[in-house]
C-alpha cells in the first residue's frame, strides 16, 4: 500500500503566515521575494559583467595616461634642461685638438698674384723689451697678408643699341648685349648676390638690402630682391624639372619630409638627393601622392627612408631603414619607461631596447668601414645571415610594453627586408643622416621667414634651394651660375650647372 504524500483537499497549513521554520516569517512573501531574486539574478549577472569591464577600461586608460605624461616628459627634457644633479664627471684622458700625430699639417694657400708691395723701413727699437741699440740685420722678413676692398659704388653701364624695323612685329628690334638684362635698370650680379645671400645664407629681404645698400652702394627695396627671386625661378624652372628627372633616375637617395607654412597654412617640404642631386619640393600634404610627385611610382635605384609608409608607394627596387631612427626609438622608450609615474616593471623591453641600439651602433660603424675601403662589398655581403641570427635572438619573442613591442614587430616583420640593404647594394648608408643635413638649412631657413604667404613663393622656396645645393654638390659657384642663369641661354645654365665628366 502506497504512502500519499499530497495534502488533503481543502488543507491549510496554519503556520503558513508565521511558519516556524522561516523564522517566523510568512511563506507567500519569501516565495514572492524568491521569484523576485530569480527574476533579478540575470540583471545583477550583466552588472557586474558591465562592472568588470569599466575597471578593465579605467586600467588601461589610467596606464594610457601613465604613458602618455611619460612621453611628454620625454619631449620636455629634449626641449630643456633637467633639474637632476649633474652626475659626477668620469675622469677620461683628454685628446689633444688638432691633427693626429704624423699628419700633415693646414698651410693657407699662397695668393696667385701679388697687387702692392709696401717697404717698410728696420724699427728704431725693439718692439718686444724696448732695448733702442739694434744692430742692423741682413736679412729681411717677407709677410703676405690677404684682405677683401670693399668699394662703396656701384658701376653703371649703358647700352646704346643699333635697331631694326620687324615688319612682322611692326616695332623696332635691339640685341641683348653681354651681361645685360633686358629692360631692368638693376644688373645680373646683384640679382644674383641678392639671391645667394638669401637662399645660400638665409639672409631675410631687409637685411640683403642693407647688406647691397652698405657693402656695395646699391640701393634698392626688399621687393625689389623678392622680385629677383621670382625672375631666377622662373628661368631655372627647366632645370629644376630636369633635376626632378635625374632624381627619379638615381641609383641612390635619400629621402626625407618637414613642416612648411604657407599664409598660414600647413604645407611639408619633401627633399630626395644624394651626393650629386638635391630636389626639394613643397606640397600641401604628406600623402603617398606627394611622395610618388618626387621619385615618381617606380623608383629602380635604392631608396634610405625613415619609417614613414607613404615612400612605399614609389615601389623602390630596393629600401634601406634608417638605423640611426631605430637607435633613437629605443633610447626614448628606454626613457619613457623610466619616467611612467607610478613606476613600471618591463625588464625585457629594457634589455631589447638597449640590445637594438647597441645593434645599431655596430651596424653604422659597419656602414663607416665600407665607406673608407675597409670592409669589401663581398665581405659584407657574407655577414648577413649571422647578423640576422644575433637580431632574432634578442628581438624573436614577445615583449612586456607596448611601444617596445611595436618596434620589434617593425624590425621582425616590417622591416626586415630593409634592414641590411646597405651590406648588399654599393654606395649605400644605413642611416638616412644625409637627409637631415640636407634640410637643415630649409629648417633654418623656416625659423627667419615662418614660411612664405603665396604660391609663387612657394614655388622660389623649391626651386632655387634645389638649383644652388645642386650648384654646391657639383663644385659650381652658385652666384656664376646665377649670373649665367640670368644672361645667357638655358643650354649655357645647364653646362654652368652640372660638372663635367671627368
Amino acid at each position: 500500500m502506497s504512502r500519499r504524500t499530497d495534502a488533503p483537499c481543502g488543507f491549510e497549513c496554519p503556520h503558513r503566515h508565521k511558519c516556524p521554520h522561516l523564522d517566523q516569517m510568512s511563506t507567500s512573501w519569501v516565495m514572492e521575494c524568491y521569484q523576485e531574486l530569480l527574476a533579478l539574478h540575470p540583471q545583477m549577472d550583466a552588472m557586474e559583467q558591465r562592472y568588470q569591464q569599466r575597471i578593465a577600461e579605467l586600467e588601461k586608460t589610467l596606464l594610457e595616461r601613465d604613458q602618455k605624461i611619460a612621453q611628454l616628459r620625454l619631449e620636455h627634457q629634449k626641449q630643456f634642461k633637467t633639474n637632476k644633479p649633474a652626475a659626477a664627471p668620469i675622469k677620461v684622458k683628454v685628446k689633444r685638438r688638432g691633427a693626429p700625430v704624423g699628419h700633415p699639417g693646414w698651410h693657407r694657400k699662397e695668393p696667385e698674384h701679388i697687387d702692392a708691395v709696401v717697404r717698410v723701413p728696420a724699427p728704431d727699437d725693439c718692439p718686444h723689451c724696448g732695448h733702442d741699440d739694434l744692430q742692423p740685420h741682413p736679412e729681411t722678413y717677407e709677410h703676405v697678408q690677404e684682405d677683401i676692398v670693399l668699394i662703396p659704388r656701384t658701376r653703371a653701364t649703358k647700352f646704346i643699341h643699333g635697331q631694326c624695323w620687324c615688319p612682322k612685329c611692326r616695332r623696332a628690334v635691339y640685341r641683348t648685349a653681354e651681361g645685360e638684362v633686358r629692360g631692368c635698370q638693376i644688373g645680373p650680379v646683384t640679382r644674383a648676390v641678392a639671391t645667394h645671400l638669401r637662399y645660400n645664407l638665409q639672409i631675410p629681404y631687409r637685411k640683403v638690402q642693407h647688406i647691397l645698400s652698405y657693402l656695395f652702394g646699391m640701393p634698392l627695396v626688399p621687393a625689389s630682391a623678392m622680385a629677383f627671386d621670382r625672375k631666377a625661378t622662373a628661368l631655372a624652372r627647366p632645370l629644376y624639372d630636369e633635376l626632378l628627372v635625374k632624381l627619379k633616375n638615381a641609383l641612390v637617395v635619400y629621402a626625407d619630409e618637414t613642416t612648411w607654412r604657407e599664409d598660414g597654412d600647413g604645407r611639408y617640404v619633401w627633399y630626395g638627393g644624394n651626393e650629386d642631386v638635391a630636389v626639394y619640393l613643397i606640397t600641401g600634404d604628406r600623402s603617398a601622392e606627394s611622395a610618388v610627385k618626387l621619385l615618381g611610382e617606380a623608383f629602380d635605384g635604392t631608396l634610405v627612408t625613415d619609417d614613414y609608409a607613404a615612400y612605399n608607394a614609389t615601389n623602390p627596387r630596393h629600401q634601406q631603414t634608417c638605423w640611426a631612427h631605430l637607435a633613437r626609438k629605443s633610447k626614448e622608450i628606454v626613457q619613457q619607461i623610466e619616467l611612467t609615474d607610478p613606476p613600471i616593471k618591463a625588464p625585457q623591453s629594457v634589455l631589447f631596447c638597449n640590445k637594438l641600439k647597441a645593434f645599431a651602433s655596430r651596424l653604422c660603424a659597419l656602414g663607416r668601414q665600407m665607406r673608407s675601403k675597409k670592409l669589401s662589398l663581398r665581405k659584407a655581403r657574407a655577414m648577413i645571415p649571422s647578423l640576422q641570427r644575433q637580431l632574432k635572438r634578442f628581438a624573436g619573442k614577445p615583449l612586456d610594453h607596448p611601444a617596445a613591442e611595436t618596434l620589434r614587430q617593425r624590425v621582425m616583420e616590417k622591416d626586415k627586408d630593409k634592414l641590411f640593404t646597405f651590406l648588399r647594394v654599393k654606395g649605400v648608408e644605413p642611416t638616412n643622416n644625409q637627409s637631415e643635413r640636407s634640410e637643415r638649412f630649409i629648417v633654418i631657413m623656416r625659423k627667419i621667414c615662418f614660411g612664405t604667404r603665396s604660391p609663387d613663393g612657394t614655388e622660389s622656396h623649391s626651386v632655387l634651394p634645389s638649383l644652388l645645393q645642386t650648384a654646391r654638390r657639383q663644385g659650381k659657384d652658385a652666384i656664376r651660375l646665377l649670373v649665367t642663369l640670368l644672361t645667357k641661354p638655358l643650354a649655357a645654365a645647364r653646362a654652368a650647372l652640372f660638372a663635367s665628366p671627368p
